[in-house]
């Protein structure tokens, strides 16, 4: 029934401010003061609280923090009248009048409380007290009818209540009353008739939109088409006013219309975000990927975090929709450049400048074990094509990234991938296993060891069956030295990948008790599969900070930023995860990410978050800085840095600071 944003615990304002009502609530408070609240965290999760926790950990206190804040304690006061806390906020409404330069808000707001409470003659003297100083509005005449209908004054209540329609016949709440006791005396067709005639006041509009509905909801399309044009054309409209008439032709049937009216004059600065929630629909109700892809930038750009678990669900549906479109292309493998990546650290310590002060290194010298990217298990003969990533593609590099970063991390081998890419088209998956007879030749001399493999899956959904065999090949006696395989329901499959990390540990020798960093934890079963996830995630932004494919060729953008921030709030103890999603963003800079700015505020929030847990990521909180531009932090660091700081520190500051 509620949702609110938990950032009024830091004090950060919503995205906008909630007009002033023009009468109180019609529904009585919930008594069940056990009830749950829905509330936002600061990246746009959903949290279950009590209406009692609320008030007293919530508002009340933000209440005494806003005090000689106008704007805010106005917020905060309408927050607490939606909520039903009528009882609280008869101290604040008295400090809202007396510091409040819009007279007229301070003394609506006063009038209302004071009605909520009962205290019917001093919401008169309030709302007098507002006339007299601004004039009779309608804002303040409405309220005024509202009193006066507490006390059974009808004909007096009548009367004011005409008077605040003809001051601003758009103040829907005023509107509306009237014309429901126009339809309370007279019926239907009476509420028409008072319609139009509030439609025919100077500068109305708002009736209109009630008389389309009514047109709307009478199977009469047109003339409901013609008041929208005419409202639309007159642009006097006001934020929320976008919201209902998308509603209303969607809840009709009307798509087209929506993409047709609203698409061209929606502003999601100016207008309700729910506007654009409704205009999203459309666009995928009429299966226009591109169209709504473009406005859910516009939204995510927001930063509302009530609306992002919506628009993270359209962003999975139109990318999905793009997919389907997309069919694999046959290519003549002569035509390609290819080009064979060796990565010599974990995925995720690339995008972070070389922060090789931060992380532990191997000395000079250190044996390798290399992997080769998986190959995929065929029936027959496999025809070369150019096509999207699969999770069987994703796993034929994942897993061998994840292995050489267990060499890296359990051994004091030096762990290398080798990942072989078509330039400007992405990873090659290939339908036959490394030859490693050949690879003897090209390894360099320090490889002691080299895993080439195959990957195959069979079945669907959660029924399919995952197997991969692996062969270990010894440089010195250039042999076959082991091979090793297994198979597993999707379920199990982390628990498959780190039995055969254990074989292979065993089989290269030079174990580790503890990590190479002593923050590094070896996922569990359950964690592996979303670890590896974003292992092929990371290798993707790496691809193409490098230049190695076209920007353009990215799908699920977002996805892949927001995979590690997910799973750092999932598993706070991973620390790697925050690792993974600084190393994003840092990637996201070197490719110039349309969408960066988006995740600047949960960005801020994690460090602050790092900060209170003393987390080792923290430390890496300048190429945040830089990655949102935020030079006066950045510049502040480094002048505060201690004297005995590395020089390989102060090289790595110059490096983010040069990026």
């Amino acid at each position: 029934m509620f949702k609110r944003i938990l950032s009024a615990l830091s004090g950060k304002k919503s995205r906008t401010s909630t007009p002033v009502s023009s009468v109180h609530a019609d529904a009585s408070p919930p008594s069940d003061e056990s009830e749950l609240i829905t509330v936002y965290d600061s990246y746009g999760r959903e949290m279950k609280i009590t209406r009692n926790e609320w008030r007293d950990n919530v508002l009340l206190p933000n209440l005494q923090q806003k005090w000689s804040d106008a704007d805010e304690l106005y917020s905060l006061i309408i927050s607490g009248l939606n909520d039903g806390f009528v009882a609280d906020l008869i101290p604040a409404a008295a400090q809202l009048v007396a510091i409040d330069s819009n007279p007229e808000r301070s003394h609506v707001i006063q009038g209302i409380v004071l009605l909520e409470n009962g205290q019917l003659d001093a919401a008169e003297t309030t709302l007098r007290a507002g006339m007299a100083k601004v004039g009779a509005t309608g804002t303040l005449l409405t309220n005024l009818a509202k009193v006066f209908t507490e006390r059974g004054e009808q004909a007096l209540a009548d009367e004011t209540l005409w008077r605040a329609v003809q001051t601003e016949p758009n103040l829907e709440n005023g509107m509306l009353w009237w014309a429901a006791i126009q339809r309370e005396r007279a019926g239907e067709e009476g509420y028409l008739q008072a319609l139009r005639t509030v439609a025919a006041l100077p500068g109305s509009w708002r009736a209109q939109l009630w008389r389309a509905r009514h047109y709307l909801e009478h199977n009469d399309v047109e003339p409901a088409r013609a008041l929208y044009a005419e409202v639309l054309a007159g642009g006097r409209f006001d934020g929320g006013a976008l919201m209902m008439i998308s509603g209303d032709l969607g809840n009709n049937g009307q798509i087209p219309l929506i993409i047709e009216l609203i698409g061209p004059v929606y502003d999601e600065h100016k207008h309700d975000a729910m506007a654009g929630i409704n205009l999203l629909r459309a666009y995928q109700e009429l299966g226009n990927a591109d169209e709504g892809q473009a406005l859910l930038a516009r939204l995510y750009a927001l930063g509302f975090m009530p609306i992002k678990s919506q628009l993270d669900q359209f962003a999975q549906v139109f990318e999905q929709m793009r997919k389907q479109d997309v069919q694999g292309v046959p290519i003549d493998p002569e035509s390609l450049k290819f080009t064979t990546l060796a990565l010599n650290q974990p995925i995720w310590h690339y995008g972070l400048r070389n922060a090789d002060w931060f992380f532990a290194q191997k000395p000079e010298g250190a044996s390798q074990v290399g992997f080769f990217a998986f190959s995929k298990s065929t029936d027959g003969a496999e025809h070369a094509e150019s096509q999207r990533e699969d999770e069987l593609g994703r796993l034929s590099r994942a897993i061998p990234l994840y292995l050489a970063e267990a060499v890296h991390y359990w051994s004091d081998h030096v762990g290398t991938c080798y990942i072989q890419i078509v330039e400007g088209g992405g990873p090659v998956l290939s339908g036959a296993e490394a030859d490693g007879q050949a690879l003897f030749d090209i390894v360099p001399p320090m490889m002691k060891y080299f895993v080439t493999g195959e990957i195959g899956c069979s079945g669907e959904d959660d029924q399919v069956q995952w197997q991969i065999a692996l062969s270990l090949w010894d440089c010195a006696t250039r042999t076959k030295s082991a091979t090793e395989s297994g198979s597993a329901v999707k379920a199990d499959l982390g628990a498959l990948v780190l039995d055969l990390e254990t074989r292979l540990l065993a089989g290269v020798g030079l174990g580790r008790e503890a990590p190479l960093d002593s923050f590094y934890l070896r996922p569990t079963a359950e964690v592996l599969p979303v670890y590896l996830t974003e292992l092929g995630q990371s290798f993707m932004l790496t691809l193409l900070a490098n230049g190695h494919v076209p920007k353009s060729s990215m799908w699920g953008e977002r996805a892949m930023l927001d995979w590690p921030l997910n799973m750092a709030l999932h598993w706070p103890t991973l620390e790697v995860a925050k690792l993974m999603y600084i190393c994003g963003l840092g990637k996201a800079l070197d490719y110039q990410s349309d969408v960066l700015a988006e995740y600047k505020e949960r960005s801020l929030q994690m460090l602050r978050e790092l900060e209170q847990a003393r987390s080792p990521a923290l430390r890496l909180a300048p190429l945040v800085w830089k990655v949102f531009g935020m030079q006066a932090e950045l510049h502040a660091y480094i002048r505060e840095l201690p004297a005995d700081t590395s020089p390989e520190h102060k090289a790595w500051l110059d490096r983010v600071s040069e990026s």
